[in-house]
């Protein structure tokens, strides 16, 4: 039988989706904590560092409101996978599609820079024995930005801890050449508007990392978390003049509350 505790600890695992690294609980076959619901529905937020939808001041700590749905573990909506479908959906294995958010990238005076705009992507994850989860997507412009392509991949590995539910990973990811150049380059007509030096960065792979959250409930519907992540900068983007550093540190605290109905 599945515990109370342990619902209380599923109900984070989309919420702590809000780090960038991560791919939701909704899309990972990881290992279910919890009786299937026919919907579910999570709201809370926090305050997160390295990361805003804006692109703008992510350096410092922001609140990151949070929203997610989801019917049957089947179609899911949530802030950071957009729309998704797992269309393919076993014990052990998801497949499926997403229409997802693609953050801006911060402004600039005197440059074009990309806005808050959405990718279509095809994924797919399969659980390993230990409830390790390995998988990627791959992700196209949906939205005209010329933003091109990006892909990622991921090992994951989930387990309940008398504190709570440790979730931890390593994770890389890549892009053609009009990805790394519409959020890392610098045109020659830009470079003649601001004091930046072109740049015109090639694709491949652009970051790997390592992340680590935990989830601890409080009660039978609330239940907060925390999470670190660190990711190197890698190819050419490593070297771009809109970058301070070749790396980012992200970490933050969110609460959630739920809201469901049995199956």
């Amino acid at each position: 039988m599945i515990s109370r505790s342990a619902f209380r600890l599923a109900l984070l695992t989309v919420a702590l989706g809000a780090l960038p690294a991560v791919a939701s609980a909704q899309s990972q076959p990881f290992q279910p904590l919890e009786a299937p619901q026919t919907w579910k529905v999570d709201i809370g937020g926090g305050f997160v560092r390295g990361f805003s939808v804006s692109g703008d001041k992510s350096e410092d700590f922001n609140f990151t409101a949070w929203g997610s749905a989801s019917y049957r573990d089947i179609v899911y909506a949530n802030g950071l996978d957009g729309l998704g479908w797992n269309a393919v959906k076993r014990d052990g294995f998801h497949a499926g599609v997403q229409l997802r958010p693609r953050f801006a990238a911060g402004d600039i005076e005197g440059m074009d820079r990309p806005g808050y705009g959405a990718d279509a992507a095809l994924y797919a994850f399969k659980r390993l024995p230990g409830n390790v989860v390995v998988g990627g997507r791959i992700q196209h412009d949906a939205t005209g930005d010329d933003a091109g392509l990006e892909y990622y991949g991921s090992v994951s590995h989930q387990r309940v801890t008398p504190v709570g539910m440790l979730q931890t990973m390593a994770y890389m990811r890549g892009g053609s050449d009009a990805r790394v150049q519409r959020y890392y380059g610098v045109t020659a007509q830009e470079a003649a508007n601001t004091d930046y030096a072109a740049f015109t960065p090639s694709g491949g792979l652009s970051a790997a990392g390592a992340a680590a959250m935990l989830a601890v409930p409080i009660g039978d519907r609330y239940g907060v978390g925390a999470f670190v992540n660190y990711e190197q900068r890698l190819g050419d983007i490593k070297d771009s003049p809109l970058i301070k550093d070749d790396y980012v540190w992200r970490a933050g605290v969110i609460g959630v509350v739920r809201f469901n109905s049995g199956g």
